[in-house]
């Protein structure tokens, strides 16, 4: 006999992985709000920590090399287009790609935690030919950083005060993993940095 929980766990990977590809596509899914829930539901039992990230990680370096790939198909033609320009205007455009020329697959890793310039960044890596493996690296390890930060809040949201300030341990884990991530990105930021000099 089918156990209902284990059908529902596995339709629930599936359902994230389905949300989180749609999402970075376009569709209105938005990934930072996939992510909290799913620490909402890490939270309450409803998925594990690690399966859950073994369907996140993917699917976000999927989604996004999509647009890398559309961005470096089609070239200057998509982000000239009417309703490319209407996420990015000109001006904006000017500067992304002033930042391509400076910091290259950088800007992959920072415009990776802003929410509205996610996407089209990763169009416009992929149009200012960027490496594949430079863009994968850079969005991979900043991939990392908003997954933890995203389900670590929706994890915590998920769970009462009264769980929190009965672990205080737990708490002090979590900021030594933040200190440790914070850290680690600023080694990779001057890594980069020094590499374009």
């Amino acid at each position: 006999m089918v156990d209902a929980g284990t059908v529902i766990q596995h339709f629930t990977y599936f359902g994230i992985f389905c949300l989180l590809i749609l999402g970075g596509l376009g569709f209105p899914f938005p990934e930072d709000g996939v992510l909290i829930i799913t620490g909402v539901l890490i939270a309450h039992g409803v998925v594990k920590l690690v399966p859950a990230f073994c369907v996140i990680y993917p699917s976000l370096l999927i989604a996004d090399f999509i647009l890398y790939s559309i961005g470096r198909k089609y070239g200057r033609i998509i982000v000239e287009h009417k309703r490319f320009s209407k996420i990015v205007s000109p001006a904006t455009l000017v500067r992304f790609e002033d930042r391509f020329t400076r910091w290259g697959a950088l800007t992959v890793f920072l415009g990776r935690h802003f929410a509205g310039f996610r996407a089209p960044i990763f169009v416009i890596s992929g149009v200012m030919r960027i490496s594949r493996i430079k863009f994968v690296i850079a969005d991979g390890l900043s991939a990392i950083i908003t997954i933890s930060l995203t389900l670590g809040l929706g994890y915590f949201g998920g769970n009462s005060l009264r769980v929190l300030k009965q672990d205080i341990t737990r708490i002090d884990y979590i900021l030594i993993l933040a200190l440790v991530i914070l850290v680690a990105g600023w080694i990779i930021l001057r890594y980069f940095r020094d590499r374009r000099k």
